[in-house]
């Protein structure tokens, strides 16, 4: 008897994150990243396929701080949270030569206008404005190497490859969740709903999930992916319910949040903390990197 599919999915696994000289480092991660990387290459048999995203950026990204401007013509310090009205009152000012909204060139505030419009009414995390990071082609963006290491054993025990998922690179959204844009862009596929990371794992008995940060990237893939397979209002008064959550473990030792900066700004902590009780809420298990592999 083929015992159950196994799918790992690791969300973000670079060196920007991991390393704590990292432009965007999230305390302890490196030492997360250590524990799953012992956790792979020691259990080798345990992953069927694993996803790792990569997180990929330009310099000029509509979401880096370097080009946000306050109303004294001062750059806007990293983690600032930008809003709507924000936007509209000209606190904060978007400093790049011009943006592009659905295929057309316009005005960097109309796009700035537009784009945390489009925020707010899909309900997702407000423009936060981040140090440059994971740069294409830079040392910032490779996979850690523990873990680079631990997947490099894992493909020539297996013979598999590693299923990496690009993400960030269209430079006018933020693209925290591995699967889509924060706010999609019909003229960039890239963008759009990632269908066939979907349906791949959607094949799998168990899902693993880990990743930085637990607040931002890893938290929005799993809502993405486990809020594919939501049934509808009228499905579940007929007794349906979400069978793929149930397949879904998070790992609790390796999940980081983003640090809380100083000043008026979400609590990144607690919204890792929100992200994984409603996880198990709704039918996930809640593990760790040493005790997953019981219930594999």
């Amino acid at each position: 008897m083929k015992k159950q599919r196994v799918d790992l999915i690791v969300i973000d696994g670079q060196n920007d994150f991991l390393e704590p000289t990292g432009a965007l480092s999230v305390a302890g991660a490196d030492k997360e990243a250590d524990r799953v990387a012992t956790m792979v290459a020691d259990n080798i048999d345990a992953w069927d396929k694993i996803h790792a995203s990569l997180d990929e950026h330009h310099l000029n990204d509509g979401s880096h701080n370097m080009h946000w401007r306050d109303r004294q013509g001062n750059v806007v310090p990293a983690y600032t949270i930008v809003s709507h009205d924000d936007v509209q009152s000209q606190k904060y000012r978007p400093g790049f030569r011009f943006g592009v909204w659905e295929g057309e060139t316009v005005t960097a505030r109309q796009w700035a206008l537009n784009y945390t419009e489009a925020l707010a009414k899909r309900g997702r995390a407000s423009l936060c404005l981040w140090p440059p990071h994971c740069l294409i082609g830079t040392p910032g963006a490779n996979v850690y190497e523990p873990l680079m290491q631990a997947y490099n054993k894992w493909c020539e025990s297996t013979g598999a490859w590693i299923n990496f998922i690009s993400k960030g690179t269209w430079a006018f959204t933020e693209h925290y969740s591995a699967l889509q844009a924060d706010v999609p862009d019909p003229t960039k596929p890239q963008t759009q709903l990632n269908s066939s990371v979907i349906n791949n794992v959607a094949g799998a008995d168990k899902v693993v999930w880990l990743g930085w940060a637990g607040s931002h990237c890893l938290a929005w893939t799993a809502y993405d992916g486990v809020n594919n397979f939501e049934p509808s209002d009228a499905d579940k008064s007929n007794g349906a319910v979400n069978e793929f959550i149930k397949k879904c473990i998070f790992l609790e030792d390796a999940c980081a949040p983003v640090p809380n900066p100083s000043g008026d700004v979400p609590n990144f902590v607690q919204n890792r903390q929100d992200f994984l009780d409603e996880m198990e809420q709704r039918g996930a298990i809640i593990s760790t990197t040493t005790d997953v592999i019981k219930l594999l």
